[in-house]
């Protein structure tokens, strides 16, 4: 999967937000609107339709809940 913009970019992006989250007290994000997705991780699906969760934690942890066909390409590392 190609990253459409620099990792430098990527680490600021997810900084940032967790930065917010400490701030306002809360440990975690759930995030389910796939743009949202693809701005904190860099991960562009085809998924539009389904269900899919990013959970990132205040420390910067990220797990993501998708459907098994999208697996392959949300597990390729940036």
């Amino acid at each position: 999967m190609a990253l459409h913009f620099s990792r430098e970019e990527l680490r600021q992006r997810r900084e940032r937000t967790c930065a917010q989250l400490r701030q306002r007290g809360l440990h975690a994000l759930l995030v389910f609107r796939q743009e949202s997705d693809f701005y904190l991780t860099g991960y562009d699906t085809f998924g539009y339709c389904f269900f899919q969760c990013l959970y990132l934690g205040a420390g910067g942890e990220t797990t993501l809940l998708t459907r098994a066909p999208d697996l392959r390409q949300a597990r390729h590392p940036i």
